[in-house]
């Protein structure tokens, strides 16, 4: 079943074009993990996904309700604003630098969202928030601040607070970018769980081994354009586009 399909994606920042007709799919239960140098347009084309950035032109289709539709030329046409809430309530949103609020409890924190957004009963959203805190393995964390946590647990509480808004599809930007190494498996651990889940997922990573190990699929993506996609197998021993190999090379050596 497709879950997103994206058609053409263009986005440009003061005449300086960052994404330059991006298209893809991804299939329910797919983890898909998109590679790349830095500055190669990998955030951005996950922003306009979740429409925290517009686009300049493209399609976005979410489970089969059009996003975002092009025009004859190709430029889009956004939905009515109610359309528009109940399409990204399927996607949930992992930030790299967590934005939690500093002055809510790590339990607040979570069910703040599903309590205002969703009109969930505060009993069930503080049942629910216990259980992915238990899940993401901070179930003794619910009354510590944010600023009483390690980065690590501070970006489990964040997938934690997605996971509450019930996504249909989780999208995740660098969610280790912002982590000592030895931090970073902590929260490589519960996304690899959520794949054995069958969570359907987008994940911009420079973790080349949670992406070889854990992906159905990788996106490999240079100056604002896709270069190569394929299974991980295809990707990481036998890549066929040049600049590829280039990326891939050290990574490969020292596999």
């Amino acid at each position: 079943m497709e879950m997103l399909r994206v058609e053409n994606i263009g986005k440009s920042f003061d005449g300086n074009e960052i994404l330059k007709g991006v298209s893809f799919e991804v299939n329910k239960g797919e983890v898909i993990s998109v590679i790349g140098p830095s500055g190669s347009g990998k955030s951005t084309m996950l922003r306009c996904l979740n429409l925290l950035e517009t686009i300049d032109r493209g399609k976005l289709i979410v489970e089969g309700d059009v996003l975002i539709q092009a025009d004859e030329e190709g430029k889009p046409i956004y939905p009515s604003a109610k359309k528009l809430r109940k399409i990204r309530l399927k996607l949930g949103m992992v930030f790299q630098n967590f934005v939690l609020f500093p002055h809510f409890s790590v339990l607040r924190n979570i069910i703040e969202a599903p309590i205002h957004v969703l009109n969930m009963n505060p009993h069930e959203a503080k049942k629910l928030a216990l259980e992915l805190l238990d899940k993401v393995g901070l179930a003794d964390k619910a009354d510590a601040y944010p600023y009483q946590l390690s980065g690590g647990q501070k970006q489990r509480v964040a997938i934690a607070r997605a996971l509450a808004m019930k996504p249909d599809i989780l999208l995740f930007d660098e969610p280790t970018s912002a982590l000592d190494p030895e931090l970073t498996g902590e929260v490589l651990k519960v996304i690899k769980e959520l794949a054995l889940e069958d969570m359907t997922m987008i994940v911009v990573t420079h973790e080349m081994s949670f992406a070889k190990d854990v992906s159905d699929r990788v996106i490999f993506m240079d100056q604002g354009i896709i270069v190569e996609e394929g299974n991980p197998a295809e990707i990481f021993q036998n890549p066929s586009n040049e600049r590829t190999k280039a990326f891939l090379k050290n990574f490969i050596f020292a596999s």
